[in-house]
């Protein structure tokens, strides 16, 4: 059995991008990488492939594969840092008062009940985008464990080993491009109505509806937009400024604007 990994920093597009592999090669999303645990990305377990695709978040020190194995093919996805910072202050939990937490945690419903009423009054859009801001800049292990390193830190380790590269921004603008790109590397082929027919199937739109008819509310939410650049409208001016100055010179070897 090979194994596909498509791995990447939270927020950046791992679930989209595994699942998308996963139709192209016609092999099943088996789980996240060496974990037990239940795995949003999962589906298509009836597939019958040579092959198993796993989504993961780690670091390459800690994969436990040698990324040029043929046996386990690694594939990283990368998104502008700034859409990143957007995406996980609204994913992550950030509680600046645990004793509050906790006290409703006793209650019946309570952790629903803080959730929809206090939490964003405690812990404001401005105060999660700056939480996350140093999370991506910095490595904030307190936001999750998946970030406690940088963004750039990340990402550097897999594109030094030559990992195949694939930006999520490139994968909304040209996605049966990339997916040509992605096949070659497995040493696949796919014919042009398969690979549209793929890229159709994990649009986030279908998805989106699909998810909501069969009642999947969280598997819905957790799709967001699927949009990039927000950062232009939603990311104040003074961490725009803070991202330019700290990450200049690698969002432009990424062709991001600085």
């Amino acid at each position: 059995m090979k194994n596909i990994i498509v791995v990447g920093y939270p927020k950046s597009g791992c679930t989209w991008l595994t699942r998308l592999v996963a139709e192209l090669v016609g092999c099943p999303v088996a789980g996240f990488w060496r974990s037990d645990k239940k795995e949003i990305a999962i589906e298509g377990e009836n597939r019958i492939s040579e092959f198993r695709c796993y989504k993961a978040h780690h670091q390459l020190s800690e994969l436990g594969v040698d990324p040029n194995d043929p046996d386990n093919r690694v594939i990283y996805i990368l998104r502008d840092p700034r859409d990143v910072t957007l995406s996980g202050a609204n994913h992550f939990q950030f509680d600046r008062f645990p004793t509050i937490v906790r006290f409703f945690g006793l209650l019946p419903n309570g952790e629903k009940l803080y959730r929809h009423t206090l939490y964003h009054l405690l812990a404001p859009e401005s105060y999660r985008i700056s939480r996350m801001t140093e999370a991506v800049l910095h490595g904030d292990a307190t936001v999750h464990n998946w970030c406690r390193i940088s963004w750039s830190a990340h990402l550097q380790p897999y594109h030094d080993n030559s990992v195949l590269m694939i930006r999520y921004e490139d994968l909304l603008s040209t996605p049966k491009e990339k997916s040509v790109e992605i096949l070659k590397r497995l040493g696949l082929s796919r014919s042009s109505d398969q690979i549209e027919a793929a890229v159709r199937n994990q649009s986030f739109e279908l998805k989106k509806a699909e998810f909501l008819k069969s009642g999947e509310r969280g598997r819905a939410k957790f799709l967001r937009s699927g949009t990039s650049n927000r950062w232009r409208e939603k990311l104040p001016e003074h961490l725009q400024a803070r991202f330019a100055e700290e990450l200049g010179a690698e969002l432009a070897a990424w062709k991001y604007p600085a």
